[in-house]
Order: C-alpha cells, then structure tokens, then sequence
C-alpha cells in the first residue's frame, strides 16, 4: 500500500469515532503530555534520606538541625525509612503523645517553645488533610515532629548544653545520642510514649526531688512580687525593725515559724523575740550557716528569694544532674562545691552517709574543679610539696626579708647538698628556687598546712582531700579559702571511713599513724570514687532543699550557655571562668 493510501485510510478512521469520544482522547492525550513534563514525586523512602541528608528543616524556626543528624538518621532506619507520624496504619495516639510531651516539658525544667509544639500542631492538623500521594510534604511534616521529638529526648537524657564547655572532665559527656534513639523508637513501636520521661530522665533521687520541688514553686509564683527585706547592718537577736511582721510572714512560709508565733507576737510587732531569732536558727541550720539568729548578708539572701529565682536555680540544678555520670554501686564520695560540704557514702541508698565541713578554692583565682576520679591511697604526716606558683607568689617575699623563714616554717629545699646550706648567702637560695633547680617542701607536723592526712586521687589539676591545722575557719559560713584543695573538717573520720574495708585499720591504728613521726603511704584494696560537683541547689537527706550562694559565677554562665542555646545563631562555644588550681593548701 503507497504512502497516500494509509494517510487516507487513516483519516478515514478518526472520522468514524464519535464526536464525544474524540474530545474524550485528546483530553487524556494533554493530561499525559502534561505529567510527562513534570518530575514525579519521589518515594517516602528517597524523600526522608534527602531532607536528613540536608540537615536543614524549613518548616521550623531552628532550621538546622545537624545536632541530631545520627540520632535521626538511626531512628528512621529502624523504621525502614519510612512515616513514623502520618500515614496508613500510624498510630494517633503517638501523635497526640508527641505534642502532649513537648507541651509539658517544663515539668522537667525544659521550656516547650523551644520544640515549637504549637507549630507541630498545626502540621499535623495539615497533614490529615492531605492525601497519600503528597509524598514530599507529608515526610517534611514527618521529619519536623521527628526533629522536635529528638531534640526533646536528647535535653531530657544528655543536657540542654555540653558540659565540657564548661571544663567539666569527659565522664560528664558519656551519654550517647544512640541511647536516645533505641529508647524513642522502643516507646513508639509499644504506643508508650507517655512514659518515655521516666526512661530518659536521671534515675537519680535529687532529680525527682528537685522536680517536685519545681511544681511546688511554681505554683507559688503566681501572687504579686514581694518587696525586699533591707538592712543597713546585721540584725540581731532582741533588737528593734520595723520590718519584723514581714521577717515573719516569709519564715511561715518557709515553715520554719509556727502560725501561734506569728499571732503570738503580734502582726505589728517590731521586736526581733525570741520565736523570730529560733525560727532564723533553724533556716540557718538547714542551710548549713552558723545557727546564731544573726541576719547578715547570707541570712538576708535567703530570706529575700523569691519563688521565680528558686525556680531558675531549680532548673539549672536539674540540668547538671543530667550530665552526672552512672554512679557505681559501693563506697563513693561526694563533694558539693558551693555547699562547702562533704558526703562520704557506703552504698548508692545509704540513707546515714558521713557528713562534714569542707573548704574550698578561692573564687577568684584558685577555684576547685569538677572532677570524677579513684582514690587510690592515702598518706598520714604527709609532706607538703610546696607548688611552684605559691613560692614563688607567697614565700618567696618572705624569705627574701627573712633568712630564717624556711627553718622557721620546717620547709626543706629538695635537690640541694647538705653542705649547700652553710656555703651558699640568702640570694643564691632565692635564685635556685626561682630557676627552679630546686624544689621546696615542708616536713610533717603542726604548720604543715595538709595536717595530718591527705587523700589522693590522681587528677590533672592535682588537688586532693586534706586535714588541715586550721579548724577556726569550718565555723565560717562561706569556706572558699584554699588553693584549691578542699580541707575536711574531720580527717579522722574519713580517713576511718577509706580504709573501713581493710582490717588492719581501724580507730586506734589509725590516730596512730596521724600522730606517728614519719610520712606512712597506704595503698587502698579497692579504689573510691570522688565527685567534685557544683550546684546551688541540693536536697538533703531531710527532704528540705538547701540553696547555696554561686560563689563561682557557675550559675550565670550556665543560663547565658541555655539562652544561647535555644538561639540557632549562637555557635561560638563558652568558656568556663574556672581558674587552675594551684594544686594544694
């Protein structure tokens, strides 16, 4: 058949369709014209591993989201790569659970805005709406609320912020974002998610203290804001204020002042009585101050708390625990900076563990670090192996305008000939001593400023637990005094305590060897962990909380490290204010 025949035939064809059905085809001729030119939507799959990829989610105010890449990435392999929220069989009630644990974080001291959950909201009100071909938007709804969950997790079991931008040593930062994952994923899988706080929050006491003690304040920080208490000088016992009726409304509040005591006296009363001064004595003694009845700067501090700031200490206090380490079971021994006090614990629930005074480093040169390291041994009439820093800054001015100084302080140069001392005039000593060709310590005795035992722990600031000669200064209220060790107020205890294990030590062996004429070193069967930890906030074994000054300033950078936190510009990294320390005294 020619060319021309078929052309003919053909239009032969199309004129016998009805007219109709001609329309009918070139309709669904255009449409497939049209869907050719377009990209096809991809698959879920495809979709959710290049929006992880991107580390970037438009959809939320914090678009960057490359924190928690791994942990998102692991959860949605668990999960196929496939909804975990939205879609065909997606179980509602993990939704609404979602939502529900965003909005109330701040149970936990964490703040609901930061997970955006009104926003999520109206994402999943438009998802239902929406049908399940819209792949793309549906994994970016998906992946918004996955981002928000995780983000939320990762604050409850790790921390808001890295505490080692703070200097705190790595055992701080062990938790992994992998933890967070496996557990987000097992509660989803179970429809659980309601429980989920209880899995990833610290399993700690304190913390669930310190939660409640939250709700509790909280509530109280609805009525109007309460004028400070002011003093020009300290008030004491039996004098005359006018401000003596609102000294008594706060300690009623405080429960440390019974209701008749307050009728009792008088609402009008300005006398500080005898109920007043008891009542300030007995929130001098949970706070650990001298329990005098004297109301000076610390008293007045305490007095003059309002809820909302108990509240922000709360919160901060709530978010190092989450960087606390696993406790082991055993004996270990615990160190609360700002609190000036020492626990000595034989077992993780033992409800009687040794209590005392300590001092700590100074704030502004010689604070104490964090820490979590063994004790290894012990030395009673130990040597005092003077650091570099304070010979050269404290003794060596003295010793230049007193020759006898060093005989005086029973201090030795080590890594000199005995004969060395009658050749050699008083500025040949200084200059070895500054060159450090020779190093300087002083013997065991009464000036021996480590006592009679020291505790030693190997750690890179090189502090340690020590007696001390000095115990007019544990009557202090605020002990930061050292240079960085921290002084017990009863080494003998303590030292009782570390050795309670090995049988050859005990009581009298022990005051022995604190009062015996040479440095005896003993090695422990079995290693104790010591925490140096810092928190203005503690709840003692009396459930009564205690707030405690922040002598370090650690308070203030923490919530500044929080603010910039929830700020997706902040990148740059803080630096803790933590000073070296000189390494003992």
């Amino acid at each position: 058949m020619t060319q021309q025949a078929v052309s003919s035939s053909n239009q032969t064809t199309w004129r016998n369709f009805p007219p109709y059905l001609l329309t009918v085809l070139m309709l669904l001729y255009v449409f497939s014209q049209s869907a050719s030119s377009q990209s096809p939507e991809p698959s879920v799959g495809q979709a959710i591993q290049s929006l992880l990829a991107g580390k970037q989610q438009p959809l939320l105010a914090q678009a960057d989201f490359s924190q928690y890449s791994d942990a998102l990435k692991q959860l949605y392999q668990m999960n196929a790569n496939q909804l975990i929220w939205l879609g065909e069989g997606r179980a509602a009630k993990n939704r609404e659970d979602a939502l529900s644990l965003l909005s109330n974080a701040k149970v936990d001291g964490l703040n609901p805005d930061v997970y955006e959950v009104e926003r999520l909201r109206g994402y999943i009100q438009q998802a239902a709406a929406l049908p399940h071909t819209a792949t793309t938007q549906l994994v970016s709804y998906d992946v918004a609320l996955s981002i928000a969950l995780v983000h939320y997790a990762h604050d409850l079991h790790i921390g808001r912020v890295d505490p080692r931008d703070f200097n705190y040593p790595p055992q701080f930062a062990a938790k992994s974002a992998s933890e967070v994952a496996v557990s987000l994923n097992q509660h989803i899988q179970q429809q659980s998610l309601a429980e989920l706080p209880a899995a990833l929050a610290p399993k700690l006491k304190q913390y669930q203290q310190l939660k409640t003690l939250l709700a509790a304040y909280r509530q109280q920080n609805t009525g109007a804001q309460k004028p400070k208490l002011l003093l020009a000088k300290s008030l004491r016992p039996g004098e005359q204020d006018a401000q003596l009726p609102e000294l008594r409304r706060r300690l009623l509040e405080l429960g440390v002042l019974k209701a008749e005591d307050v009728v009792g006296a008088g609402n009008t009363e300005t006398l500080y009585d005898a109920a007043a001064t008891e009542a300030v004595q007995r929130l001098q003694q949970q706070q650990g101050l001298k329990a005098d009845g004297v109301i000076g700067k610390q008293t007045l501090a305490l007095l003059n708390q309002t809820p909302a700031e108990k509240i922000a200490m709360l919160e901060l206090a709530m978010e190092r625990l989450r960087w606390m380490p696993e406790l082991p079971e055993g004996p270990r021994i615990f160190v609360n900076i700002p609190a000036f006090q020492l626990w000595a614990f034989n077992s993780r629930d033992d409800q009687q563990p040794l209590t005392m005074k300590v001092i700590v480093g100074k704030a502004e040169q010689n604070q104490t670090p964090v820490l979590w390291e063994d004790m290894k041994y012990l030395e009673f009439m130990p040597y005092w192996n003077i650091p570099k820093s304070i010979m050269d800054k404290e003794m060596l001015p003295k010793l230049v305008s007193d020759e006898e100084f060093l005989a005086n302080q029973d201090i030795e140069l080590v890594g000199r000939d005995a004969d060395d001392d009658e050749e050699e005039n008083q500025d040949s000593i200084v200059d070895e001593i500054k060159s450090g060709r020779v190093r300087a310590r002083q013997r065991p005795g009464s000036n021996n400023p480590l006592g009679r035992v020291k505790f030693i722990f190997p750690n890179k600031a090189d502090v340690y637990l020590h007696d001390t000669p000095g115990k007019a200064a544990f009557n202090r209220d605020r002990r930061d005094l050292s240079h960085g060790c921290v002084r017990v107020a009863e080494a003998g205890k303590l030292a009782e305590f570390v050795l309670g294990d090995q049988s050859e030590w005990d009581q009298q062996t022990i005051q022995q060897a604190m009062a015996g004429p040479k440095t005896q070193r003993v090695t422990l069967k079995k290693s104790i962990p010591v925490l140096f930890f810092y928190t203005t906030v503690f709840v003692g074994l009396d459930d009564k909380p205690r707030f405690y000054p922040d002598i370090y300033g650690q308070d203030e950078l923490l919530q500044t490290a929080l603010s910039k936190a929830a700020d997706p510009s902040a990148k740059q990294q803080l630096v803790s204010k933590t000073v070296n320390s000189a390494g003992g005294g």
